[in-house]
C-alpha cells in the first residue's frame, strides 16, 4: 500500500471532511476522493460512509485508523532509532580494560557514559594489556582503556588519568606502620610482580623505581593479576609495588603505603580508527570532555 494513502486516510479519519482533509493535506479534494477509493478497493471494503452533510467511519474504518494509527508510531519510533543508531546515540559497544582500570577510570566513564547515551548497551571485558591490542585491530572490543603500550601500533590513544605507585606490604612487615616508604628499603626484600610481557609499561616503572636505588629487586612471585599479586603480599609472600588505586582493595593482612618520591603511571584509552562502530567516538569523546586527563 502507499504511505501517502495512508496517511491521506488517516487525516479524514481525524477531520472527517473531504474539504479540511485535503486542506492540511495539501492537495485539491477530488486527488483525496481518489486515493481514499482507491485504498477502500484494495481493502474491499468502504472506509467511510459517506452522506450530503457528513464523512462517518464505518466499523472497518474504526478498525482500520487503531491499527494503521499504530503502524505510524511504530514507523515513526523505527525512523528515530536508524538516526539514532547512524549517530552513534543507539547500539552497542565493547569495552575492553584492565583490571586497574577497574579501580580508578571505568567506573566513572561507564556512568556517565551510560547517562548520556542511555540506549548503548556497553559490554565490559576485562583483559591484559598485552591483549588489547589483538582486540581492537580484530574488532573484538570497540574500546580499550589501559597502560601505554610500549610497541609499534596503529591504534590511536589519548591520556586519562595518572596515578602514582604504592607500596603494598604483608602487616606483619617490619615497615607496615610507617607513614611513607621509600623503595630503598625494601632492597633486601622479595617482590611479587608480573612478567614485563603483561603490563611493559607498568613493568617499566617498578623496574626503574628499584634501580633508582641502586638495586635490582629479587623476584619471589610472577603473577599476571594485580589483585593475585596483593593476595599473595597479604599471605606474606613478599612485597610489591603497584598503582595506588589498588589500595581500595582494603585487602586485611595487606598494608598499602605511600612511596616516597613515586612515579606517576598512565592509563588512558585506545581505539582503532578505521572501526565503523558510530558509538565509538560518542565514548571517546565523552571521556576526554569528561576531564578525566586533568586529575
Amino acid at each position: 500500500m502507499d504511505l501517502r494513502h495512508l496517511r491521506s486516510f488517516l487525516v479524514l479519519a481525524e477531520t472527517l471532511n473531504f474539504s479540511r482533509a485535503a486542506e492540511r493535506l495539501n492537495m485539491t479534494q477530488p486527488p483525496l476522493s481518489r486515493q481514499i477509493a482507491a485504498l477502500e478497493k484494495r481493502l474491499g471494503t468502504p472506509l467511510f460512509w459517506r452522506h450530503s452533510r457528513s464523512v462517518v467511519l464505518t466499523p472497518a474504518g474504526e478498525q482500520f485508523r487503531n491499527d494503521i494509527s499504530r503502524l505510524f508510531a511504530d514507523l515513526d519510533r523505527a525512523v528515530k532509532s536508524a538516526r539514532a543508531a547512524a549517530e552513534g546515540e543507539r547500539g552497542e559497544l565493547t569495552v575492553a580494560f584492565t583490571m586497574y582500570a577497574a579501580w580508578n577510570v571505568l567506573p566513572e566513564m561507564v556512568a556517565r557514559f551510560s547517562d548520556s547515551f542511555p540506549e548503548v548497551a556497553l559490554s565490559l571485558n576485562e583483559t591484559l594489556p598485552r591483549d588489547l591490542h589483538d582486540a581492537l585491530i580484530q574488532g573484538v572490543a570497540d574500546v580499550g582503556i589501559s597502560f601505554p603500550l610500549r610497541f609499534d601500533h596503529t591504534l590511536r590513544y589519548h591520556p586519562l588519568f595518572q596515578e602514582p605507585l604504592c607500596a603494598v606490604l604483608p602487616q606483619t612487615h617490619r615497615l607496615a606502620n610507617s607513614a611513607v616508604v621509600s623503595v630503598g628499603e625494601l632492597a633486601a626484600d622479595g617482590f611479587i610482580t608480573f612478567p614485563s610481557a603483561t603490563a611493559p609499561a607498568l613493568h617499566e616503572a617498578v623496574m626503574a623505581c628499584c634501580r633508582k636505588y641502586d638495586f635490582e629487586p629479587t623476584i619471589k612471585v610472577e603473577a599476571h593479576l594485580q589483585q593475585t599479586i596483593v593476595n599473595l603480599v597479604a599471605k606474606g609472600l613478599g612485597v610489591a609495588l603497584v598503582p595506588d588505586s589498588m589500595r581500595r582493595m582494603q585487602l586485611e593482612g595487606a598494608a598499602f603505603l605511600p612511596l616516597e618520591d613515586s612515579p606517576l603511571v598512565e592509563q588512558g584509552v585506545y581505539w582503532n580508527e578505521n572501526n565503523p562502530n558510530p558509538c565509538l567516538m560518542r565514548f571517546i569523546e565523552d571521556a576526554i570532555q569528561a576531564g578525566l586527563a586533568d586529575r
